[in-house]
């Protein structure tokens, strides 16, 4: 009789134990969800919200002030039917063109002599690299001014009497675009030189010492042992080079807002212009989405060669 007895306080103890613990784990829960409500709030405010609502108002009429008025797909016939969305899509398909060849190659040749050098290096890394702390107003404003016809260098150059070396820069639609490229390369490259010269840090430089013992040339230890191991963080930076050419803004808006005559129009630069200037938010949030689905479209491509490659990035 004793036994049971001592064996029902036992289970008894235990039940009470178990249920102080299972209300102490609720407390806790409670408490840890009352310490992350406030930025959860702010979180579903500021971008849940503000997300759901992008798929609904490309289908509407809104001006961004009245109540959207539902329209179907009318917004997405005109946006393709809109010469100036494929003047912006053709601009940033030449804006990533441009970044993952000129750009990155020289960030490449740049990173590797800096491998090379032994004293000053890090001298070398902050001189390339200050451009990229500036912000882009004053990176655009400064190449503003340098091909402003009548204060930059091509006002000094008429004035001494080589106009005949002029670069019209953001003047003539043609090269417009390349001009803003180039302001645009020579604030961001150097953040690439960073990169690409750590990685080859990284490198096993064992491997370079047998290809050379073994007779390969420097050609052969670029491409077959230099290269493969610098394959991650090239994947890597030409992926996020690629979706933030189709996201590009900043320069092009600074500098032009996508003019002269469209010619250095983005999708990033119209669609803001429509959903402000032009109070046509609702088609404007088209023209975004429709870019949105541009770097859904490149992240499924670069999984789908990522996966048929067996690379580990």
């Amino acid at each position: 009789m004793q036994t049971i007895n001592t064996n029902l306080k036992t289970s008894s103890s235990v039940i009470i134990d178990s249920n102080v613990h299972k209300k102490h784990n609720r407390k806790r829960n409670w408490m840890g969800w009352f310490f992350i409500l406030p930025g959860l709030l702010v979180h579903i405010l500021a971008v849940t919200i503000p997300a759901v609502m992008s798929f609904y108002l490309p289908f509407t009429e809104w001006n961004g002030l009245n109540t959207p008025k539902f329209i179907g797909i009318a917004n997405f016939i005109e946006a393709f039917q809109d010469s100036v969305v494929f003047t912006a899509l053709f601009n940033n398909i030449k804006w990533t063109l441009f970044w993952i060849t000129i750009p990155l190659i020289f960030a490449f040749l740049v990173a590797y002599l800096l491998r090379k050098v032994n004293k000053g290096q890090t001298l070398y890394q902050a001189t390339y690299f200050s451009t990229s702390i500036i912000t882009v107003t004053v990176a655009g404003q400064i190449w503003f001014w340098i091909y402003n016809p009548f204060s930059g260098i091509n006002f000094y150059l008429d004035k001494a009497g080589l106009g005949f070396l002029e670069v019209p820069g953001l003047t003539i639609p043609a090269i417009a675009l390349f001009s803003v490229l180039f302001a645009d390369m020579w604030k961001g490259f150097g953040t690439n030189v960073i990169w690409l010269l750590a990685a080859m840090t990284q490198t096993d430089k064992s491997l370079e010492e047998a290809a050379k013992i073994e007779g390969a040339n420097r050609y052969q230890i670029l491409r077959h042992v230099f290269l493969p191991q610098l394959r991650p963080t090239l994947t890597v930076i030409t992926l996020l080079t690629i979706l933030g050419s189709f996201g590009a803004f900043e320069m092009v808006y600074v500098m032009t807002a996508g003019g002269p005559a469209h010619s250095t129009e983005t999708l990033s630069t119209y669609y803001y212009s429509l959903s402000t200037t032009g109070r046509r938010a609702g088609y404007a949030s088209a023209v975004a989405l429709f870019q949105t689905f541009i770097a859904i479209f490149i992240i499924i491509a670069f999984a789908y060669i990522r996966k048929k490659k067996g690379w580990d990035v």
